[in-house]
């Protein structure tokens, strides 16, 4: 498989004589594309070579990208964003539900991570300081989090 091209796709269909390059940049809302036709350009190098002037050119005069990332929305509902109410349900045994706090975020990958803490196993404010800090640093790592917990109440107490 061909390494990926950000903004720039390869149009090639069976049977249809049009092949060529799409460039696309969305920024604010606003979208521009672009079709670079091989036969126009010279062939598929000097077509590529066009439309990755043409996205870096248009990347240059765009506005910066706008992320979502800790503002908080009508999806919201618990007070902080990246953290929800879990309901677990094991059906093995009846009525066995647990519930918990989740913080959620994606990494600098854009692989999404999670962890939880449930509600019998830390208390319910417990579990949700610790998820609010799992979010806040973006780690898994529950011993560092608990730790830093634990610190930051013994700093409260008198």
């Amino acid at each position: 498989m061909a390494k990926s091209i950000k903004g720039i796709t390869r149009i090639e269909y069976e049977g249809v004589t049009t092949r060529g390059w799409m460039v696309r940049l969305t920024r604010a809302g606003e979208r521009q594309q672009e079709f670079f036709n091989d036969a126009s350009y010279g062939g598929k190098a000097k077509a590529l070579a066009a439309a990755k002037a043409r996205y870096a050119e248009w990347v240059d005069a765009a506005p910066p990208i706008q992320t979502s990332k800790n503002i908080k929305s009508s999806r919201n509902s618990s007070g902080k964003v990246g953290v929800h109410t879990v309901r677990n349900v094991d059906l093995r045994w009846k009525n066995a539900e647990s519930f918990g706090y989740c913080a959620m975020w994606t990494d600098e990958n854009g692989k999404r991570k999670k962890v939880s803490f449930a509600w019998n196993t830390y208390g319910k404010k417990k579990a949700w300081e610790l998820a609010c800090l799992a979010r806040d640093l973006e780690t898994t790592d529950r011993e560092s989090l608990i730790e830093q917990v634990e610190k930051s109440r013994k700093k409260k107490k008198p």
